[in-house]
C-alpha cells in the first residue's frame, strides 16, 4: 500500500476537509475499494494502490461524478432563467462517466412540477420534487438527495448546515456550479486551463497561476474576495475548480443516510454527524449579536479506516452527555474530554457557521479540540446542573453578555483544564452573580456545590482563592451569612463603597452594627475557612488581586459549607508572617475565645477602630487594642504597632476569618502567654 500525503486536503478550511472525504469516498468506490485515509496533523493521508500519477490520473479521466442535482432550487438549471452552461454540457455529453447523472437529469426535466415551475405553495411543490426523485432517481443521486434535505411524513424539510438551505446558499447554487465546473474540467475544458496541474494543486497543495474567478461559499471563506483580501485594496474571488468538485463529493460522505436513517421518528433539528447547536464562545470573533446556524465538530483521527468504517462513524456519529446527545458546543466539549464520543477520534476541529458578508454563512474555523478523558468533565457536570438552576429565572439587563462569560470559561475549562482556568470559571461565575445581587431584588442562591471540592479544584495554594473562601464562609446564627450583606434584595445588605477594601469595610461596620443591637457577646465574624494569618499581610499589603478576590467570594457565597473540610496544602507552604499592628487589632475581632491558661477570654469588637481607621490613623487604632488587650489580663508587647500601613486595607483585613492561635500571637505575647493562645 502506499501512502500519499494529501497536502492540498487539510484539515482547515471546511472545504479542506470534506475534499479528504470526498477522494476517500471516490477512491474507495470507483478505484481501490481497499484504500485507506487518516491524518497526520494538519494533512490527509492516502493509503491505496495508486501513486501520485495514477491518483491524479484517476480523477481527470475515470472519475464518474456523483448526480448533483437540486431541481426544486431556482438558479438549479432547470428553469428557463437559469444558467444552464452547465446542465446542458453534462446532459449532452457523451462519455460513460456522465451516464447516471445524464439520466438523473433527464428523469427530472420531465417532472410535472419542474416543467410548471413556480407555484403559489412554493413548500408543496418543493417537497413533491424530492419525493419524486427520491422514488425515481438512481441510488447514487438518492445519497446526494440525502446529504441535502431531510422530509418528514408530514411533509416538512430540513437541512444539513454542511450544504446549506438543500443545495444552495443564497444566490449561490451549490449544483448548477458543480456542473459547469465539470463542464470546465472534464467535457469542454478551454485549451488553456491546465486540468492536470489544478488537480495536482487540489490535492497535493503544489503552486499553480491558474486559480479562476468562481465564488468560494461558505467552505473556504478566505477565498471570498472582497476588500483587504488580497494585495490590492479589493481582490476578486479566485477558486481551483476542482475544489468546489471534490468538497461536494466529501459533503455527500458527510451527510448521506441520516435522514434515511431516522424515518418517522425525525423530527426538525440539526441531522447532521457532529452538528450542534451554536454557542458564541471560544472563537476571537465571538459576540453575542452572531447570528449561527449550528456548529459543525469535524473528526480528526490517527489510525487508517476505509471508507465504509468512516461512513458508519460518520451515520452514527455523535457525542453524549449521561446518555444523551450533546445539544450544544458546551456539551459537546463535555462528551470530548469524557470519552463520550466513538473511540478512535483524536481531536475535533470546530466550524461555526456564521453570517457573515452580509446574509451568507460561512464555515468559520473556532479552533482544535483534543478529546481524552479530563478528571474536571465531572466537575463541570455538576456546574451545569446548578448554573442552569441559576439562570432559569429572569435575568437582569446587563447579565447576559456575562453569562457568555461562564460559557466561554466552560468551554475553556473542557479544552485545557487545570485549576487556573476552574478559577477563571467561578471567577466568571462570581461577575455574573455580583451583577444580579448587587443591581436587583435577584438573591444569590446557596448551598449549591460543595466547598471542599471546589476550593481544591480552584487552587487553594493561591492566596486569592483562601482568603475569597474565608470571606464567603463567614456565618453567625444570629446575624446571617455573608449572602445576607451581598444581596440587595436582604435589608442587612452592606456591600457598597468604592474599591474592594471599602465594600469589605461596609459589610464590617454592618455585621458589628447587628451584633451591637442585638446585644451579643460573639462577634459575628467567624467562618467555616478561616485563612492563615499570613494571607491578611498579603491583602494589607496589596499582593493579592482584589478583584479576583472579590469575583470569588460571589462564587464561592454561594457554595454549600456543610461539612466543610479544609484542602490540604502542601507541607513547605508556610505562607508569610504576620504584621504585629494586625495581629493586636484582630484579637479584637475574633469571634473564637483566647485562652490564657485555663481562663478562656472572649473579646468583642470596639467599632472606634473602625472609624479610625477609616480616618487613616493606624496609631491610635492600635493603641485602644492594646488597652483592651492588657485590660482583659493579656501582655502585648511594647512594639511600634504603626510600620506605614496602608489603614483601609487594614481595616478591611478585619473581616477576614483567620485561625487564632500560636501563629497570630508570635510578635505581639510573651512566649508563655503565646503558647496559651
Amino acid at each position: 500500500m502506499l501512502k500519499l500525503t494529501l497536502s492540498g486536503c487539510t484539515s482547515t478550511p471546511f472545504g479542506g476537509y470534506l475534499k479528504a472525504l470526498g477522494v476517500l469516498r471516490l477512491v474507495s468506490e470507483q478505484a481501490d475499494n481497499s484504500a485507506r485515509g487518516w491524518w497526520d496533523g494538519e494533512n490527509f493521508v492516502l493509503g491505496s494502490d495508486l501513486d501520485e500519477v495514477d491518483l491524479a490520473a484517476f480523477f481527470v479521466e475515470q472519475y464518474s461524478p456523483t448526480p448533483i442535482l437540486a431541481p426544486w432550487n431556482g438558479g438549479s438549471g432547470f428553469y428557463p432563467k437559469d444558467n444552464r452552461e452547465g446542465i446542458d454540457a453534462v446532459a449532452d455529453s457523451k462519455h460513460p462517466r456522465f451516464s447516471v447523472y445524464r439520466a438523473a437529469i433527464a428523469i427530472c426535466r420531465q417532472l410535472d412540477e419542474v416543467i410548471a415551475g413556480k407555484s403559489d405553495d412554493e413548500d408543496v411543490r418543493r417537497t413533491a420534487i424530492l419525493r419524486q426523485c427520491r422514488n425515481r432517481l438512481d441510488d447514487r443521486a438518492v445519497e446526494w438527495l440525502d446529504a441535502a434535505v431531510g422530509i418528514a411524513a408530514d411533509g416538512s424539510r430540513s437541512f444539513a448546515p454542511v450544504l446549506g438551505t438543500g443545495g444552495n446558499e443564497g444566490r449561490l447554487d451549490y449544483t448548477n456550479n458543480f456542473m459547469a465546473r465539470l463542464s470546465a474540467l472534464l467535457i469542454a475544458p478551454d485549451p488553456k486551463t491546465p486540468v492536470r496541474e489544478l488537480i495536482g494543486n487540489s490535492l497535493f497543495g503544489y503552486r499553480t497561476t491558474s486559480l479562476q474567478p468562481g465564488a468560494a461559499g461558505q467552505f473556504d471563506p478566505g477565498r471570498a474576495g472582497g476588500a483587504n483580501q488580497g494585495p490590492g485594496i479589493t481582490s476578486e474571488s479566485t477558486t481551483n475548480p476542482w475544489d468546489l468538485v471534490l468538497t461536494l463529493e466529501g459533503a455527500v460522505a458527510w451527510a448521506s443516510g441520516l435522514y434515511r436513517r431516522q424515518g418517522a421518528s425525525y423530527r426538525k433539528v440539526l441531522c447532521s454527524p457532529f452538528t450542534v447547536g451554536a454557542i458564541k464562545v471560544g472563537y476571537g470573533s465571538a459576540s453575542s449579536k452572531d447570528d449561527a446556524r449550528g456548529e459543525i465538530w469535524t473528526p480528526l483521527w490517527r489510525n487508517p479506516v476505509r471508507y465504509a468504517e468512516l461512513k458508519t462513524l460518520l451515520r452514527e456519529g455523535r457525542a453524549s452527555v449521561d446518555g444523551r446527545p450533546a445539544a450544544n458546543a458546551l456539551e459537546f466539549a463535555e462528551a470530548a474530554c469524557s470519552l463520550g464520543v466513538d473511540r478512535g477520534i483524536e481531536r475535533f476541529v470546530r466550524y461555526s457557521l456564521l453570517k457573515r458578508r452580509g446574509d451568507s454563512y460561512v464555515a468559520l474555523p473556532a479552533g482544535t479540540f483534543p478529546t481524552g478523558f479530563r478528571s474536571e468533565s465531572d466537575r463541570i457536570r455538576q456546574f451545569q446542573k446548578f448554573f442552569d438552576v441559576v439562570t432559569r429565572r429572569e435575568l437582569p439587563r446587563g447579565t447576559e453578555e456575562l453569562r457568555r462569560g461562564v460559557d466561554a470559561a466552560i468551554f475553556q475549562v473542557l479544552m485545557r483544564g487545570g485549576k487556573t482556568r476552574m478559577r477563571e470559571l467561578m471567577a466568571a461565575l462570581g461577575r455574573m452573580l455580583r451583577r444580579m445581587a448587587t443591581t436587583s431584588d435577584s438573591r444569590l442562591p446557596s448551598r449549591g456545590l460543595d466547598a471542599s471540592d471546589w476550593l481544591e479544584a480552584c487552587g487553594f495554594d493561591i492566596p486569592e482563592v483562601r482568603i475569597a473562601g474565608a470571606l464567603a464562609s463567614i456565618f453567625s446564627r444570629e446575624v446571617g451569612s455573608l449572602v445576607d450583606n451581598l444581596s440587595r434584595a436582604d435589608q442587612r445588605f452592606a456591600w457598597t463603597g468604592q474599591g474592594l477594601p471599602r465594600r469589605m469595610v461596609s459589610v464590617l461596620e454592618r455585621r458589628l452594627q447587628l451584633a451591637n443591637s442585638m446585644e451579643l457577646d460573639v462577634n459575628p465574624l467567624g467562618g467555616s475557612c478561616p485563612a492563615h494569618p499570613g494571607d491578611a499581610t498579603s491583602f494589607i499589603e496589596g499582593s493579592v488581586d482584589d478583584t479576583l478576590i472579590e469575583d470569588l467570594l460571589f462564587a464561592f457565597a454561594t457554595l454549600n459549607w456543610k461539612g466543610f473540610s479544609a484542602p490540604t496544602l502542601p507541607g513547605t507552604d508556610r505562607r508569610r508572617q504576620v504584621l504585629p499592628t494586625y495581629a493586636v487589632l484582630k484579637h479584637l475581632f475574633l469571634a473564637s475565645e483566647i485562652r490564657r491558661g485555663d481562663e478562656p477570654k472572649r473579646l468583642r469588637a470596639d467599632p472606634r477602630i473602625v472609624s479610625i481607621l477609616k480616618a487613616g490613623n493606624v496609631e491610635e487604632a492600635a493603641g485602644i487594642a492594646v488597652f483592651r488587650l492588657r485590660v482583659a489580663g493579656l501582655s502585648p508587647l511594647e512594639v511600634d504597632y504603626r510600620g506605614g500601613i496602608d489603614a483601609g486595607r487594614l481595616a478591611a483585613s478585619l473581616l477576614i476569618p483567620v485561625r487564632s492561635g500560636n501563629v497570630l500571637g508570635a510578635g505581639i505575647f510573651r512566649e508563655e502567654e503565646k503558647d496559651n493562645l
